[in-house]
């Protein structure tokens, strides 16, 4: 899933955002100021992301981990400073992993601000978005962020990145 179109001109700030999404039928991601209307899911999109859910899960069980679907939005971009300022991203990825507590944005807990794990199945319209845009801001404003993975649906292929908590660094990791 990723940015699919502009839905509109003027550029809003982060509450009118949340306000607006928080209303909305359809899923729309935020990118500095900009809101975008989320594209569909193709059968094996929806596939791999149900396979990836069961397994995961199945994995966590026991563990003080929990995995969320493609509907839990994840804040990332620099804490606004005055109310009217645009800078940052909200995303929905594929999965999100969190161990330990939950921290969200506020108390409606629909944005999580500290994932460990962000899984992403990739899309021809969206790849682009997700291997660049998306994973610079996480690098940047998710400290708590230990792996970003990228799963093809086209071809056999995982892209695994992990961050070592101690050197700060990320590094590609052979699947």
């Amino acid at each position: 899933m990723g940015l699919a179109q502009r839905t509109a001109e003027p550029i809003f700030t982060e509450a009118e955002y949340l306000a607006f999404e928080r209303t909305a039928e359809e899923r729309h991601e935020y990118m500095d100021g900009e809101i975008y209307a989320m594209a569909g899911e193709s059968p094996g999109h929806g596939s791999i992301s149900v396979n990836l859910i069961i397994e995961i899960g199945n994995q966590l069980k026991g563990r003080d981990c929990q995995v969320f679907t493609k509907d839990m939005k994840v804040r990332s971009g620099p804490l606004p400073k005055r109310p009217f300022d645009t800078k940052g991203l909200f995303s929905y990825p594929d999965l999100v992993i969190v161990c330990g507590q939950l921290k969200f944005l506020d108390e409606y807990q629909d944005v999580l601000i500290n994932p460990t794990v962000i899984i992403e199945v990739l899309s021809e319209s969206t790849q682009h978005f997700d291997r660049v845009a998306k994973f610079q801001r996480y690098q940047k404003y998710l400290p708590v962020l230990r792996d970003y993975v990228l799963v093809s649906q086209t071809e056999p292929l995982i892209e695994h990145y992990h961050r070592d908590s101690a050197s700060a660094v990320w590094q590609y990791v052979s699947v």
